[in-house]
């Protein structure tokens, strides 16, 4: 290839951007990640950007949208930042634990989920609204973040059937009258029927059960962000048991833990028969 070839396959680029992860490189550089709105999520190295002098110093940090402008070079997944402004601050964040929590995992869940150079505006979207609400306390951290979630398995055409049967469609309701559970299986995509449920158990898959109030308060949360409508705040204790229930399923179908959650998924099922009959007894 003549070096004029060379040449034309590098290009100058520019675009909004969310840092999700950086990395030092040697002893001033940065090697990023970053989630644009029209490229993609792509891997950036910033030169000098610790030196006080640098065009990047004070620019890189985490949940800010940024103006982000590099030389981009086919066939490379680094390319090379050139300029760096900050477009939307969300300083907030960062001055409460809760919502710097909810904040780093949703940007972990990206990272994990988004494949380098895919264009996805829907996800752009989404994580740009979870970090508005984060910033401005709209609704509360883990509110926002369960909502990002569901909104993230939506976009992948993971999202759990919430209130019919995920095998047939059809009305699935408690499989006992006297107790307010639902027939449920992650392998299955979701809520099931008695004669569904039945169905995965004899082929060898994991069934349980999940208390009604959590399925409808994860599709209400689904509904109002279709319709933009917000419905917060829940319960702090239903809150708690639908991220339980979100980030399970999710942790099933993504086959990857994000490290942001870990802790949190360590502990026992929270919407478990025994988990709900000890809260009951204490209150």
């Amino acid at each position: 290839m003549t070096p004029s070839a060379r040449l034309a396959e590098v290009t100058n680029a520019s675009d909004q951007a969310i840092l999700l992860r950086r990395f030092p490189y040697s002893e001033s550089s940065l090697v990023t990640r970053v989630f644009t709105r029209q490229h993609g999520k792509i891997g950036l190295l910033a030169r000098g950007a610790h030196r006080p002098k640098s065009r990047f110093y004070c620019v890189l940090d985490h949940f800010d949208t940024l103006d982000l402008r590099w030389k981009e070079q086919r066939g490379r997944e680094l390319q090379e930042l050139r300029e760096g402004d900050i477009h939307t601050r969300r300083s907030k964040i960062t001055t409460d634990l809760e919502s710097y929590r909810a904040g780093a995992l949703v940007c972990e869940l990206v990272d994990l989920t988004c494949p380098l150079g895919q264009r996805d505006h829907g996800m752009w979207k989404r994580l740009t609204t979870c970090l508005d609400e984060l910033n401005n306390g709209s609704r509360p951290a883990w509110e926002a973040a369960v909502n990002f979630e569901l909104g993230l398995l939506e976009e992948h055409g993971l999202c759990p059937a919430l209130d019919h049967c995920a095998s047939c469609g059809q009305e699935a309701p408690p499989p006992d009258p006297n107790e307010p559970r639902a027939c449920f299986s992650a392998a299955c995509g979701g809520r099931l029927c008695a004669p569904c449920s039945r169905e995965a158990r004899d082929i060898g898959k994991r069934v349980g059960t999940m208390p009604l109030d959590v399925l409808e308060a994860a599709s209400l949360l689904l509904r109002g962000a279709r319709e933009g409508v917000n419905i917060s705040p829940l319960a702090p204790a239903l809150l708690l048991r639908m991220r339980d229930f979100v980030d399970r399923f999710m942790d099933h179908h993504l086959e990857v833990r994000a490290k942001a959650r870990g802790d949190f998924l360590a502990k026992a099922d929270r919407n478990s028969r025994t988990a709900l009959r000890a809260t009951s007894l204490r209150s």
